[in-house]
């Protein structure tokens, strides 16, 4: 079982995304799949249309607890199914601090679920937080969603300071460029000077797209709106570049 994270700094970079459609593609190519979805925003389990509910204290969250598995749902989709997130989770940071071995609880959790799944996609809030810490620890591979600006790429820095800082095992990470528009020159000038050039980032990328930006609406994932689109198609390429990452 693999445990693959979408995470950075910044938010609005397009995590959540990239965490619903991986996880899908990842189910369709036959992986039993659980999307744990850990930013009290919920957005992933909204977009999979599962209330953002998590049933219990969240305290369960870092334990090996088995009334965990309670809270997991099945989605409309085969082998695929959502840990849900909640407005809760906003104090997991303070609920970890309270326990040993605090940056490495997840791992608890995670050993306890390991049976049941083969990839364990986790979709992260935007902080760098003992929660970060938690996710580093348990991650076989870390994906960052960068926009090609340079701020963005200035929190990629500092994203990858941090997850070196915090990380206690040997844990990959990567960049994937998200909204791009090659109609735009500085998008189209970053592209072309990171990729192939800079080893963080994986050779595809995610184009801006209305159909993207209509998940929230639709509350599925792209391939399921717009399975011949070029943004699935980009989905679907960045899903076997990262599932090639994590099984070398």
């Amino acid at each position: 079982m693999k445990v693959l994270s979408f995470y950075n700094i910044k938010g609005g970079v397009g995590k959540t995304t990239f965490a619903v459609n991986t996880a899908f593609e990842a189910a369709r190519t036959g992986l039993k799949t659980l999307l744990w979805d850990l930013d009290p925003q919920a957005s992933a389990s909204y977009i999979l249309r599962i209330a953002p509910k998590f049933k219990g204290e969240i305290r369960r969250v870092g334990e090996k607890n088995p009334r965990l598995s309670k809270s997991i749902k099945e989605t409309d989709w085969p082998l695929l199914d959502i840990l849900p997130g909640d407005f809760e989770l906003r104090t997991l940071s303070q609920s970890l601090q309270e326990r040993k071995r605090q940056a490495n609880r997840l791992n608890l959790s995670i050993k306890y679920l390991q049976p049941d799944y083969d990839l364990i996609v986790i979709d992260s809030p935007p902080e760098a937080s003992l929660v970060s810490e938690n996710i580093i620890n348990s991650s076989n591979l870390i994906c960052a969603p960068v926009i090609p600006n340079y701020l963005s790429l200035n929190s990629l820095d500092q994203f990858t300071v941090f997850v070196d800082q915090a990380k206690k095992k040997r844990t990959n990470t990567c960049a994937a460029f998200n909204f791009v528009d090659q109609r735009k020159k500085l998008h189209k000038e970053i592209i072309q000077s990171y990729l192939g050039t800079d080893p963080r980032f994986i050779d595809h990328f995610i184009p801006a797209s209305s159909l993207v930006e209509s998940m929230a609406t639709r509350r599925n994932p792209i391939q399921c709106i717009s399975p011949n689109s070029i943004a699935a198609e980009a989905f679907k390429n960045i899903c076997e570049d990262l599932l090639t990452l994590i099984n070398d």
